[in-house]
Formats: structure tokens, C-alpha cells, sequence
């Protein structure tokens, strides 16, 4: 009878992990869509789009394609902004998950994240 405790308390955890999770994913899906959809940022800083192509051009093209769109070694950007919005591309420049290289805050500085994050949304 102890056994079979112990099974349903760790089901009971497992499947409240999952919710957890299930809903955490549902609540930045939401987020990250209403981002993308105004095209607006919550951000007090918006970057240059011109210059954000190039700053992508110098230092992500390489594993993300020449437009980003192509992948390669890292994914495609193609709407990124479906999957994050503004302020969290800008976190996820300045803090990578590997294999994704951190860049921030060198070789680029503040303005060229806001600029690469502008571009990025652009795709």
C-alpha cells in the first residue's frame, strides 16, 4: 500500500509540473503574441532598422543565414516575433541559451542589441 502512495504522489506531481509548465507556455505565447500583433514595444528605447541589418550582417548572419530567414547553423528568425516580442528578443541577445554565442556586452554594445532586436522583429 506505501508503493502504490508513493506512485500516485509522484504522478501527481508529474502532472502538476506539466500544467505548470502548459500554462507558463500559454501565458508567453499570449504575451509574445500581443507584442507582435500592436508592433509596438514595451521598451523605452526602439532600435534603428537599417542599422540593425548591419550589425546582424557582421555578427549573426553567419549562423542565421544572410537575412536571417535562411538558418544554417542556428534557426531561421522568419517571425520571431510570433515567438517573442521586443523585449524578449532583447533578453535572449543579451542572454543566450548555447549553442547561440553571447555577444553582449561585447562586441556589441546596448544600442546595437536594441538595433539587432528591431531587425530581428522585422523578419
Amino acid at each position: 500500500m506505501n508503493h502504490r502512495r508513493v506512485q500516485l504522489r509522484t504522478l501527481s506531481l508529474l502532472l502538476l509540473s506539466v500544467l505548470t509548465v502548459a500554462l507558463g507556455y500559454g501565458c508567453a505565447k499570449q504575451s509574445s503574441e500581443s507584442g507582435a500583433t500592436t508592433n509596438t514595444a514595451t521598451s523605452s528605447s526602439v532600435g534603428n532598422l537599417a542599422q540593425g541589418r548591419t550589425v546582424f550582417t557582421q555578427n549573426c548572419a553567419a549562423c542565421h543565414g544572410a537575412t536571417g530567414r535562411e538558418g544554417g547553423v542556428g534557426p531561421s528568425l522568419r517571425d520571431e516575433k510570433l515567438r517573442k516580442n521586443y523585449d524578449a528578443t532583447i533578453v535572449w541577445i543579451k542572454h543566450p541559451q548555447p549553442p547561440m554565442p553571447a555577444l553582449y556586452p561585447s562586441p556589441l554594445s546596448e544600442k546595437a542589441v536594441d538595433n539587432v532586436a528591431t531587425y530581428v522583429q522585422s523578419l
